[in-house]
């Protein structure tokens, strides 16, 4: 019997609903899918993350396997047993590392159709794994992503022969308050009269974040004299060599008064209701959620042209090429000493988003495409 929209079970798999555009992705998409009736389970092959509140209350089921090594026979068995029991009439897969464990699983248990959701570019360590992935892909009946640029990736990687349905990413409305912007202005340090510069993610080499210091401080020597800035970066730092580069590199060009780090944060209302710019220095990107969060709650974007980022922002936001620092200080110049195009950029972006970016039309979308699937198996 072909499943109506009304008795898809749709089961959501991922590593862990820890801080990132994926996994708030994947908690929108199931959050949606429970509002319109649809039974939905998101099953973290690892632990349940950071995110995973997000879920409580709204009909979701939540499972964790908490499999934290490689060849996890157990965990394995475990995936089976939830599929035997909850079962599914599609699973959808968001990131390469859960896909030998589903399918396998799959294949031992209800053998459903698997579809695998591509978000980002790809960046270090992909490369030995392809022969992996490749082969698992082979039992994927269908794949999407989040821009034309991710699906042309994924395709090369995979050798994916069949089209990639194009999904983008949806975000619900976000309204700035006053009170959370004083509160958190006060916490970060950052004045009355300040422009706060906000750039969001996890430090890693692609979000190249030395880029955004390199460009603060060129910023720093050409600062008009009666505007002051400061750059708050929130995102969970660690102990790799990255980290530590870029928290010398700060030391070394003298911008701790002009460099925050925040570390994890979950309060990302009062984050975008204190800063008045958000800015992107990412020399790679899918279709980055902060984005779209960004401009939702009407700040002006400075970015780089990476991955879906141009088509998202258009002409409502200042991109760059990626790796120029020069020109990513001449566009945060730019927005710094024009208030009116701050304003402006702002009011575009906040409109341009709402129409195309909205979490209802993500949620319809990939509703027609498990449908679509489903109706075809």
């Amino acid at each position: 019997m072909i499943a109506t929209p009304q008795r898809l079970r749709v089961a959501i798999v991922l590593s862990e609903l820890r801080p990132g555009g994926m996994e708030r992705v994947v908690v929108h998409l199931a959050r949606g899918l429970a509002a319109k009736g649809i039974t939905a389970m998101v099953i973290c092959l690892q632990n349940a993350g950071e995110l995973a509140s997000e879920l409580d209350g709204t009909g979701v089921q939540l499972e964790a396997l908490r499999s934290l090594s490689g060849k996890d026979f157990k965990a394995l068995r475990h995936l089976r047993r939830l599929l035997c029991r909850f079962r599914p009439s599609v699973v959808n897969v968001h990131d390469y590392a859960s896909t030998p464990y589903i399918v396998t699983a799959n294949w031992l248990a209800t053998r459903v159709p698997i579809l695998f959701t591509a978000h980002g570019l790809l960046y270090e360590g992909f490369d030995r794994l392809r022969r992996r992935y490749r082969f698992f892909s082979r039992f994927f009946s269908s794949a999407a992503a989040v821009s034309a640029e991710v699906a042309q990736r994924h395709r090369q990687y995979l050798c994916w022969k069949d089209p990639v349905a194009t999904i983008r990413n949806g975000v619900p409305g976000i309204e700035r308050d006053p009170g959370l912007r004083r509160t958190a202005r006060e916490e970060i340090g950052c004045g009355d009269q300040d422009i706060l510069f906000l750039a969001v993610g996890n430090p890693r080499p692609e979000k190249a974040f030395e880029d955004l210091i390199d460009a603060a401080a060129l910023l720093t020597e050409r600062e008009s004299q009666n505007q002051d800035f400061v750059v708050a970066i929130a995102g969970k730092l660690n102990d790799s060599d990255y980290c530590s580069m870029l928290l010398n590199r700060v030391k070394d060009e003298g911008l701790k008064e002009k460099i925050r780090f925040l570390g994890f944060r979950n309060d990302m209302t009062a984050l975008y209701s204190a800063a008045d710019v958000f800015v992107l220095s990412s020399r790679s990107e899918g279709l980055p959620m902060v984005i779209l969060e960004a401009m939702m709650a009407g700040l002006p974007v400075v970015a780089t042209k990476v991955g879906g980022v141009p088509r998202a922002v258009g002409e409502n936001g200042l991109l760059v090429e990626p790796g120029h620092p020069a020109q990513l200080a001449e566009a945060m110049k730019r927005i710094l000493s024009e208030d009116g195009l701050r304003i402006e950029l702002g009011r575009a972006g906040q409109a341009h988003c709402r129409a195309t970016y909205g979490v209802e039309r993500m949620v319809n979308d990939y509703l027609s495409w498990y449908k679509k699937i489903v109706e075809s198996a």
